[in-house]
């Protein structure tokens, strides 16, 4: 079983390359990325998750700030 999660086709410097594109995309639209999101960017350069457990988690974050939310 391989020691990586994330695209094992793909190196560390190519995954961050691919990142960093993608956030000056979305920077350059007004996004600002949490802390949070931030955090499992670095994980998945490090191949300890995959790209759908960086989904998973903000996905989990909205809810849950949702919730609060609604809840308040």
């Amino acid at each position: 079983m391989p020691d990586t999660v994330a695209a094992p086709q793909e190196t560390a410097a190519e995954r961050r390359a691919h990142l960093d594109q993608a956030l000056a995309s979305t920077r350059l639209e007004g996004h600002v990325p949490t802390p949070e999101f931030l955090t499992d960017c670095e994980e998945y350069i490090a191949g300890r998750i995959a790209r759908e457990e960086i989904l998973a988690r903000e996905v989990e974050r909205v809810l849950g700030t949702k919730r609060a939310d609604d809840a308040a």
